[in-house]
């Protein structure tokens, strides 16, 4: 079989959404499948599809339709309207593939025209995984039948958890019949659990890139410096980069945190730099889809206070794993935080309970049951 895949993560050059891409492929060619990739131009691929590349994998990369900066806003607005559509089909006239994934970082990604109508004229069938739905996102309403006929001659939809395929219903007016749950992988070697920390003061971790309006590291910070909070023995370190990196460190000093709040960058050890050092994860998140950093703290033992969205309620059910905040708001978070607080000397305790949903949650091979599918419908489409 020849696979394409399209990725449509237009805001960064790497992401959690690709985890999964990049590991089918991989896991395709040990297969013997032959894999074409199409990416957005970001200038010097990101490692792990320049290893992918290397392994054997045609790497395409197309113009850029997203930009932080005004001048590239106007300019990815141009893209767009001249040859976004055309590279699409370019790319699926230079691969010929027999079968397209779709990885789409956001439900969203379809409002996009060239994408959109790149996908009602495709002949090659075609699977679509969500990775990131918000509960606030509307359609437009005059693109809603292209939207629903996308998603309707789709071979499969694939999304990360129930809850993107709940709020997609509702905000298509759509069944899903042809929709699957597919689980992402685990960028982890092994998955015990990891020794309990013993520092008697309190170790936070936050995990994710260092994008506020996205991880909610800044509504964190805001929670944190009131004056409970700073009478308590704790430190917070901040793991990841991104672009509000500055930001955070004046919101640091700004909340007067300089002494409590670090922030580490990126660590390439998970479990050792971050697990062996931390006590609880802390993830206030806007919007999810099954976020891996909140999967990985729980396969290393730890338990967690998460904000209600995306699939965290799926994989973290009942409070001997850890707290759910019911909003996504200071007051709501801070709640949460003082439950989970109330209970810290049972920390351990649910970190190893949270392990072992966890397990039971990941212990099938997502990756090659997604490759097993993905061959099955190719082979009814001949």
């Amino acid at each position: 079989m020849r696979l394409g895949v399209i990725t449509t993560m237009a805001d960064n050059a790497w992401g959690g959404s690709e985890e999964l891409w990049v590991s089918l492929a991989n896991q395709a060619l040990l297969s013997k499948h032959e894999v074409f990739a199409s990416v957005y131009n970001w200038g010097e691929l990101p490692d792990k599809i320049k290893e992918v590349e290397s392994n054997g994998v045609k790497v395409y990369k197309r113009a850029r339709i997203s930009y932080s900066q005004l001048s590239g806003k106007i300019k990815g607005k141009i893209v767009q309207k001249t040859v976004a559509k055309n590279q699409l089909h370019s790319f699926v006239k230079k691969t010929t593939p027999d079968f397209l994934l779709i990885s789409m970082g956001a439900f969203c990604d379809i409002e996009v025209n060239p994408f959109r109508e790149f996908l009602k004229e495709v002949s090659v069938p075609y699977a679509l995984i969500v990775h990131v739905n918000t509960e606030t996102y509307t359609i437009n309403p005059a693109k809603i039948n292209g939207f629903r006929l996308v998603v309707k001659n789709a071979k499969c939809i694939y999304f990360v958890s129930k809850r993107l395929r709940e709020q997609a219903e509702r905000q298509l007016a759509y069944g899903f019949e042809n929709s699957k749950i597919v689980v992402n992988p685990v960028n982890m070697e092994s998955t015990g659990v990891v020794p309990y920390p013993l520092s008697t003061t309190v170790n936070f971790a936050c995990v994710g890139r260092l994008k506020v309006d996205v991880k909610g590291q800044s509504l964190l910070l805001q929670v944190l410096s009131k004056r409970k909070w700073k009478d308590r023995d704790w430190i917070l370190n901040i793991y990841g980069s991104g672009p509000d990196e500055a930001l955070l460190e004046e919101l640091i000093t700004f909340y007067d945190l300089k002494n409590r709040v670090f922030l580490k960058g990126f660590v390439d050890d998970i479990r050792k730099d971050i697990w062996g050092e931390n006590h609880l994860l802390l993830m206030p998140s806007y919007f999810e889809g099954l976020p891996i950093a909140f999967v990985e703290a729980m396969l290393s033992g730890r338990s967690a206070v998460v904000t209600d969205v995306g699939g965290n309620s799926e994989i973290m059910k009942g409070d001997e794993l850890g707290v759910i905040a019911e909003g996504v708001t200071p007051s709501s978070f801070d709640k949460a935080l003082e439950n989970s607080w109330a209970k810290k000397d049972e920390w351990e305790a649910m970190g190893i309970n949270a392990h072992k949903q966890a397990c039971e949650y990941f212990g099938n091979d997502p990756v090659s049951r997604l490759l097993e599918d993905i061959v099955e419908m190719y082979k009814d489409n001949k």
